[in-house]
């Protein structure tokens, strides 16, 4: 942590900010401090510090001031999804088995045909109920989309291309879209299909509806979450599904790690809304069937990097949460083992009205 660094206010390294009064997830305006002084743990000698604040109504979290729709660019210029992905490569050994029993249950699950496989993986990942969630969320949870007829994948913010490449192996037919150029080509020279843009962006996609929509950790990046969940549906089959997973500001290490959590990342998440908020966003924009899925285990590396961060923040208090990391993290994967809305992340899917299969 930069000694020198300040508080945001007016402006930040990359440009101006906007004041937030009210919170992006449902608009109320009671909130209390979250954290202060948190900085971004990609610059930790950055002389930018940010306030996050937690809504008194939904508990969601989200920086006050943020980055202005002008400036947020700056914020990726070092990002992590600039890097192609190179994929396993050749395995051998133990490693190749290991790998050949998880396509084995990859190809149960999902209802699909990559080789080399072993059957074997099936009864074994079943037995085994956090590795179980861990894969199912790996393909993210693509047989839940029961009406896929073309099985047609949209990934927004779909980074380096890692589910896209993984989709496709699965036997879906994926595109992904991302803002960022970078990320974008690093998709094209893998030769996977990638677009850049915004999900509300007319004409950035080509025409047509998807079977699924899938957001991992984007959500949380956009400043009006509400009209990219508009934007989703319209481009939703009739039953299609939308596909969720964001960090979780009621969990454990939220409320341990305080300004070192690794979930604020600051400053590109401008809200982090809980699994309440979510779930009203969903329906008011007129998903139904909205449902939290357990995450199994995932935990153990967010903590590490909360520890991290805080041992790069001074005090007592920050080197105390750096010892417990591991505990916070053998939790969370405990929990989110047997409850939807307990672990690090929350993982949400709802589904388009077909007239049919609504829920009463």
């Amino acid at each position: 942590m930069n000694p020198l660094a300040v508080p945001v206010i007016a402006t930040w390294q990359g440009g101006r900010t906007e004041r937030v009064p009210l919170c992006p997830a449902c608009g109320a305006s009671e909130r209390r401090q979250q954290a202060r002084d948190v900085f971004d743990h990609l610059d930790p000698a950055g002389r930018d510090l940010w306030a996050f604040w937690r809504c008194e109504a939904c508990s969601s979290l989200y920086p006050d001031p943020r980055p202005s729709s002008d400036s947020i660019g700056e914020a990726y210029r070092s990002y992590y999804t600039h890097n192609a992905e190179t994929g396993p490569g050749s395995l051998r050994g133990a490693r190749a088995q290991l790998m050949a029993l998880v396509t084995g249950y990859m190809n149960w699950r999902f209802d699909a045909h990559v080789t080399p496989s072993n059957r074997l993986g099936v009864p074994l990942f079943c037995a085994f109920e956090p590795l179980r969630l861990k894969l199912d969320y790996h393909g993210r949870h693509l047989f839940r989309a029961r009406q896929a007829k073309r099985r047609r994948v949209l990934d927004v913010g779909s980074g380096n291309g890692e589910f896209l490449r993984r989709a496709s192996e699965l036997g879906w037919s994926a595109t992904g879209l991302d803002p960022d150029p970078d990320a974008v080509s690093a998709c094209v020279a893998q030769g996977l299909v990638a677009f850049q843009g915004f999900i509300g962006t007319r004409g950035v996609l080509p025409e047509g509806l998807f079977d699924v929509i899938s957001l991992r950790h984007s959500i949380e990046h956009v400043p009006d979450m509400r009209s990219d969940l508009k934007h989703c549906l319209r481009r939703l089959e009739p039953g299609g599904m939308i596909w969720l997973a964001w960090p979780n500001p009621r969990g454990l290490g939220a409320r341990v790690f305080r300004p070192a959590w690794r979930g604020l990342e600051a400053p590109r998440h401008l809200c982090v809304p809980s699994a309440e908020a979510m779930e009203t966003m969903l329906e008011e924009v007129g998903f139904v069937n909205v449902r939290s899925l357990r995450r199994g285990h995932h935990a153990r590396s967010i903590a590490r990097e909360s520890g991290r961060i805080a041992s790069q923040r001074p005090g007592i208090a920050n080197r105390a949460r750096a010892l417990v990391a591991p505990l916070v993290g053998w939790y969370a994967d405990l929990a989110a083992t047997f409850f939807a809305r307990a672990g690090e992340e929350l993982v949400t899917v709802a589904f388009a009205s077909d007239g049919k299969h609504d829920r009463a």
